[in-house]
């Protein structure tokens, strides 16, 4: 969200989310209400639903349906993103020029759909082998204490976001 923001975006839409979704789409939920609350933007555009293409589709277009000032959408994951893009274009938008679309989980089809996908990209195998070694510490006893890893993540960017001018 703040890539967005820094190419100039100010009317960001969220789609992919519940407000009790599991934890990491909660995560991500919140991640875009700080990056809106910490460049001053006051305004969200939170359309819910499930992480399906065809509920990410129905959502987008009643975002843009009660909101065409959003020029920018962060969707959970990109198969939601896709379901945006697709929307996008059943509304006669283009994507990047009317609409930015920007996906997370880095997918593979993400950088196959046209326009490519602009997505965070995260270690899934990285997450598996760790996950993997906190439950066999835990099996064997030597873990006992709740314990919180946080991998971080990486912008990938491709040919789904656009940088707004001033006047536009």
């Amino acid at each position: 969200v703040t890539y967005l923001i820094d190419q100039g975006h100010r009317a960001i839409g969220l789609i992919g989310s519940v407000p009790d979704a599991y934890p990491s789409i909660r995560e991500r939920r919140k991640g875009y209400m700080r990056a809106l609350q910490s460049h001053g933007i006051q305004q969200t555009y939170i359309e819910d639903g499930s992480l399906t293409r065809r509920d990410a589709f129905e959502a987008t277009q009643r975002l843009l349906n009660r909101a065409p000032q959003v020029t920018a959408i962060f969707a959970c994951n990109d198969d939601v993103a896709i379901g945006v893009l697709n929307a996008a274009a059943a509304l006669g938008l283009n994507v990047p020029a009317d609409l930015s679309v920007i996906g997370f989980d880095n997918i593979e089809l993400s950088q196959e759909i046209k326009p490519a996908l602009t997505t965070m990209h995260i270690d899934k195998a990285l997450m598996g082998s760790m996950a993997v070694r906190c439950l066999a510490e835990r099996a064997d006893g030597s873990r006992q204490t709740p314990l919180t890893i946080m991998l971080s993540t990486r912008l990938v960017v491709r040919d789904s976001v656009r940088a707004r001018r001033v006047s536009d």
